[in-house]
Order: structure tokens, then C-alpha cells, then sequence
């Protein structure tokens, strides 16, 4: 399917882990050629790798040749900008950072800006200061992860900017399907009680089954959703994906 024709996005935080060996990878694969794999099955990856580290050029141009034209990437804002500094004073990092997952040119995806979980709606003036900094010419979404920014005027101030409110499926906030760009952005994160045993023992079709209406309601609105199940569950996180692609009837 190509990129035009495509509505839903959806893969996995990440591609490399190890509990994914004999799952989706041969135990005989090298590591090398994992990216190449997972781009088989899926049409995006988020990149989790870039919070804890912003990746060189060179690293960013071998995502880009590993992976089929119309696969999207969708990297992470590194917390040296969300959590080290609170938002404050990040024009240079953030322009760096950038210059750098700039080098996968058409394959780039939306950003995602991952709030931490004690960062209030009393810091609303730095997220306003730093949303101002964000180039309109790219997509991006943010995770917030506390309660105090459900209201109204932060969907005003993210509808202003065109920065998707994200979609959770998670402890810390209520699923709130609120739409503010001109895409979707969902992320799975899992609940308590969600662990290895017990996702070994779910059926993923009855627990994404629910999220269907959602999906399609956010595609309407928008024609573009992007959605990321994490590895939380131990290696089953290719699996709900999966799953989840045929709940919708989308395919690679």
C-alpha cells in the first residue's frame, strides 16, 4: 500500500528487542537486519531510542535506505529538552536535534513530545513559549501525563499550533479522543495487571476491539492516524499490533 493510500499507521515503540527473538525474528537473524524485517509488517516505527540519545546523521541515512518508501518514522523528542530542561531555553538542542532526523526527508513522521508526569498546566506559559519554537512545515504530537491539562484551553492552544493531542491507553490519563491536528496520534501503553502472564493469556482481539470505533471515528476526522503499541507486554507487543491491523482490515 502506498503512503497516499494509506489512513492508519500503526506499529511499535521500537523494533530491537531482544524478547522479540523467535517471535517476529529467527533466532538466526543477525541484529542488523531486524529494521528490514519489522518493515515488513508494519508501516511505522516510533522511535524510542531517540529520547535517551539523538542519533547521528549516519544512523538516521541507515534507517532511511533499510526501510520501503512509504514507511514512516516517528521519533521522540529527547528528554535532555522534556524532562532535563522542562521546555526552557531548548532552541539550540532543539535545533540541533532537528537538523539531524531531518536526514529521513519524506520518511519523517510526527515528533513526539513526551511531557513529564509532574509537568502541571501551571507550566503552561514554557509550553506555550516552546510551542512557538516548533517549525510549522513539521508534524508533531504530545504525550501529556497529568490530569491537570484535560480542559479546553489546552486543546485550544494545541488546535493553534496544529500539534496532535495523544491518544492513551494508559494509567496516568483517561482515553480522550480529542482531535487538534490535521492527523491522529494513539498510543497503547497497557494498564496494571497487563504484565507478561496476563497478555499471554488475553485475547488482544477482544482488548483492541473497542479501540476500532475510535480509530475510524479519529480517521474521519482527520484521514491520517498514527498509533503505537508499547513494548510493555513482554514481546506481545508485534502480536497486539498485529491483531489490531486485522481488527481494521489494513494490510502492508
Amino acid at each position: 500500500m502506498s503512503a497516499k493510500d494509506r489512513t492508519f499507521y500503526l506499529g511499535t515503540s521500537g523494533w530491537a528487542h531482544r524478547d522479540w527473538v523467535g517471535q517476529l525474528y529467527p533466532h538466526e537473524m543477525l541484529a542488523a537486519a531486524y529494521l528490514t524485517t519489522y518493515a515488513q509488517h508494519f508501516a511505522t516505527v516510533e522511535l524510542e531510542h531517540t529520547r535517551y540519545q539523538v542519533p547521528t546523521r549516519h544512523m538516521v541515512q541507515s534507517w532511511y535506505r533499510r526501510t520501503p518508501a512509504s514507511f514512516r518514522f516517528s521519533p521522540c523528542l529527547p528528554r535532555a529538552i522534556t524532562h532535563d530542561s522542562r521546555l526552557q531555553q531548548v532552541g539550540d538542542a532543539l535545533d540541533n536535534f532537528l537538523t539531524v532526523i531531518a536526514e529521513l526527508g519524506d520518511k519523517l513522521g510526527p515528533i513526539l513530545v513526551q511531557l513529564p508526569e509532574n509537568f502541571r498546566s501551571s507550566e503552561q506559559e514554557q509550553l506555550e513559549t516552546f510551542l512557538s519554537l516548533l517549525p510549522p512545515e513539521l508534524s508533531f504530537a504530545i504525550e501529556f501525563r497529568h490530569g491537570s491539562w484535560l480542559r479546553d484551553t489546552t486543546f485550544t492552544l494545541l488546535e493553534a499550533h496544529q500539534v496532535a493531542w495523544v491518544v492513551v491507553e494508559a494509567p496516568f490519563l483517561p482515553r480522550v479522543p480529542r482531535v487538534t491536528a490535521n492527523f491522529a496520534y494513539v498510543r497503547w501503553h497497557g494498564r496494571p495487571g497487563t504484565g507478561q502472564r496476563a497478555r499471554r493469556q488475553t485475547d488482544p482481539a477482544a482488548a483492541f476491539h473497542p479501540w476500532v470505533p475510535i480509530l475510524r471515528h479519529l480517521a474521519r476526522q482527520t484521514g491520517c492516524v498514527y498509533g503505537y503499541v508499547r513494548n510493555s507486554f513482554s514481546g506481545y507487543a508485534p502480536r497486539d499490533c498485529e491483531t489490531l491491523l486485522e481488527l481494521l482490515g489494513e494490510g502492508q
